[in-house]
């Protein structure tokens, strides 16, 4: 396995338990054509919702190299077509989760008989309604803000809004 499929793996590992916690189903798919590596899933409704069985689409991003890491942000380079899916309207809401990992590969994961550790976190950014790039540009920067911490509370609470119909 190469070191980008490790940090993959890693992510979705990530994203489940994230889920698990929060007592979502999540659902992965065999081929990423559009934008799309998990989907989250809740059964009935959420806090004052009114819609049932919300669910959240997911692009997923790793990285161990930190020059992704720019202080209060984390910029990300995505394909004109990745950033287009991402921002454009659709039936279920999307997501980008960017994983951050250390930069040395043993320190991704510790195990002992303690507790199974994965060092760093990972940080959403919705781009519905961003701004067309300009034609001929191949690929964008993105900037995720370090305060979208992708943990159980940010997930429960973006379920939330969805079974809402609120936006993202």
């Amino acid at each position: 396995m190469t070191e980008n499929q490790k940090r993959e793996e890693i992510s979705k590992a990530y994203v489940a338990a994230v889920a698990a916690k929060c007592g979502f189903k999540i659902g992965t798919w065999s081929q990423d054509d559009d934008c799309l590596d998990v989907t989250i899933g809740a059964a009935g409704k959420l806090g004052r919702g009114t819609l049932a069985g919300p669910k959240l689409d997911i692009q997923l991003k790793s990285s161990s190299n930190q020059v992704y890491d720019k202080g209060d942000t984390i910029r990300h380079q995505l394909t004109r077509d990745r950033y287009d899916n991402l921002r454009l309207d659709s039936c279920t809401p999307k997501i980008l989760v960017f994983l951050l990992l250390p930069e040395e590969e043993n320190e991704w994961i510790e195990h002992s008989v303690e507790a199974l550790t994965m060092r760093r976190c990972a940080y959403w950014s919705s781009l519905k309604g961003r701004e067309e790039i300009p034609e001929g540009t191949k690929s964008t920067s993105i900037f995720i803000p370090k305060k979208n911490i992708f943990s159980p509370e940010t997930l429960y609470s973006l379920m939330e809004k969805i079974s809402s119909g609120e936006g993202l």
